[in-house]
């Protein structure tokens, strides 16, 4: 792939994010089952439908999205990082009817204009450009098709955001501050900028509301911050002071005990979670 607007994000998704994604990949599709429902209960794919996942990841939403669909419809699942999209060709290799696309959104030829609906699970956060990226989003759709996507709302109203980052910060310290809206997991937590965005790229009906869903994880809340510091907000911290195995189990440790209270009697953990959800349809 060429250079992009979004190279630093291809470059961090392509590399060990990336890669450590892929090797949590059911972890992380287990916990984020009820975000995937929660895109799909709005955007109500049908049979015979075309669609684009876009920021696709590992492809859970593409695989749910080709069920719905049939083998009369289709979808394309396109990400800018190529081990990614490979897990996710790999998963969806017995499906005739869903594909691949590596490219950069922002500014991606798409191989077809005709989709019904673009969706996506928190893979549209990342642009340097939102409205250009939605507007390139709507080149891809039939006049009337409809967007629907999660992002995530504030860290604040997270706690699987807020508690893993208290906790390393603790330990290591803080690291870099990030600006409020730039790329990265909190890019559309403003959820009126992110309907701005949305009307910006040339997109009419835009409507955004908070959800509240669970994240879940099977094995407790030892589990559950075990992820935290593999991937996100405390993994972040972690990466950036270069801690060691001894500081790592310490934060560990101390997100598990402070997750101790979303666990159920039959031992899973459940943590609630803020979601901004956005609907918007291109003019007909």
């Amino acid at each position: 792939m060429t250079d992009t607007p979004n190279a630093t994000e291809r470059d961090f998704w392509s590399g060990p994010s990336g890669q450590s994604w892929v090797a949590n990949q059911e972890e992380m599709d287990r916990q984020m089952a009820e975000v995937a429902d929660l895109v799909l209960h709005h955007a109500q794919p049908g049979p015979g439908q075309r669609i684009l996942d876009i920021g696709s990841g590992a492809g859970a939403l593409s695989l749910l999205a080709a069920e719905a669909v049939g083998p009369s419809g289709h979808v394309l699942a396109t990400d800018i990082s190529k081990p990614l999209l490979d897990c996710a060709d790999m998963r969806g290799r017995t499906i005739d009817h869903m594909d691949t696309f590596l490219a950069d959104t922002q500014t991606a030829d798409w191989p077809a204009a005709d989709y019904d609906l673009a969706i996506s699970r928190f893979g549209v956060m990342f642009f340097a450009d939102p409205a250009a990226a939605f507007a390139n989003i709507a080149r891809a759709l039939k006049p009337g098709g409809r967007i629907v996507f999660a992002a995530w709302a504030p860290p604040q109203d997270n706690p699987f955001w807020r508690i893993p980052t208290k906790h390393a910060v603790a330990h290591l310290g803080q690291p870099p501050k990030i600006e409020p809206n730039q790329p990265g997991p909190m890019g559309l937590a403003d959820i009126e900028l992110a309907c701005d965005h949305l009307t910006n790229g040339g997109f009419d009906n835009v409507e955004g509301r908070v959800e509240t869903i669970h994240l879940r994880h099977t094995d407790g809340a030892t589990g559950f911050a075990s992820l935290c510091c593999r991937i996100g907000a405390a993994k972040r911290v972690i990466n950036h002071f270069e801690a060691d195995e001894k500081a790592q189990q310490a934060i560990e440790n101390d997100i598990a005990a402070e997750f101790a209270r979303f666990e159920r009697p039959d031992g899973t953990c459940a943590i609630p979670a803020a979601i901004n959800l956005l609907t918007a349809t291109k003019p007909a």
